[in-house]
């Protein structure tokens, strides 16, 4: 599962001037609003003014994204930009969770969370349940793949030992979830030969059979008989998409 994290919020860039620079960009006599990336800053750029190169900077926090045409002013989040052949930035103005004014950043001690910051104001979100925010990318990614956050305490399950019989069954072993008869836990092996819980559901409809460690008819799932009995088909539209 890879799931995108959307805030629902473009950053544009706001334009701010310096002096003129010295630059290897073209800019004649009459050219004008073409934006071109500065030879050492990810976040700042060059721009060509009535036949005159001038420097433009960033938000703090954002990156000019030279992926658009030399026409095209934007400043963005830094996840997709390459900036290793200009990775130096401007002075971090931080705040309260924000490191600089602008930005996604992870949550201080959750995990599950992760801060937006916008002008140096801090908006909390969480992942989907189950999912840790990868800092890195910007997406909520399996707690297992994420710098220092342990998948056991966020799921609040231990991978037990497991048995001959689980490994043939499956490689990676399942175990219920208590107390949700959709949702259940894989414990996926992991490089230093240890294994690490994930938190999965089965398709709307359908519920967890921990005798078969697949997803079955309700109705054949002791314990799990009436979990859908209160839901009719419309509900089950609205909540799964369905």
């Amino acid at each position: 599962m890879n799931l995108a994290v959307t805030t629902g919020v473009l950053f544009l860039v706001i334009i701010s001037f310096a002096s003129p620079g010295a630059s290897q960009r073209q800019c004649t006599s009459g050219t004008s609003n073409l934006y071109y990336a500065h030879e050492r800053n990810c976040d700042m750029y060059y721009k060509c003014e009535n036949g005159t190169l001038r420097e433009g900077i960033c938000p703090d926090g954002l990156v000019f994204d030279d992926r658009q045409g030399s026409d095209v002013l934007r400043c963005d989040l830094p996840f997709e930009i390459d900036c290793s052949y200009r990775s130096a930035l401007q002075p971090p103005v931080s705040t309260e969770h924000c490191p600089r004014l602008y930005g996604l950043y992870s949550h201080e001690t959750d995990c599950s969370r992760f801060w937006q910051c916008v002008e140096g104001h801090a908006f909390s979100f969480y992942c989907p349940e189950g999912l840790a925010y990868n800092e890195y990318s910007a997406h909520c990614d399996w707690p297992d793949q994420v710098e220092n956050c342990d998948s056991e305490s966020l799921l609040r399950f231990q991978c037990p030992q497991p048995t001959e019989r689980d490994l043939q069954e499956f490689e990676d072993p399942r175990y219920p979830y208590a107390g949700d008869c959709r949702k259940f836990y894989i414990c996926i092996l992991t490089p230093d030969g240890s294994r690490a819980p994930r938190l999965l559901a089965c398709d709307p409809g359908l519920v967890f059979n921990p005798k078969t460690g697949s997803c079955d008819d309700a109705e054949s799932v002791s314990g799990c008989q009436g979990y859908y009995n209160n839901l009719d088909a419309r509900r089950l539209r609205e909540l799964f998409g369905r």
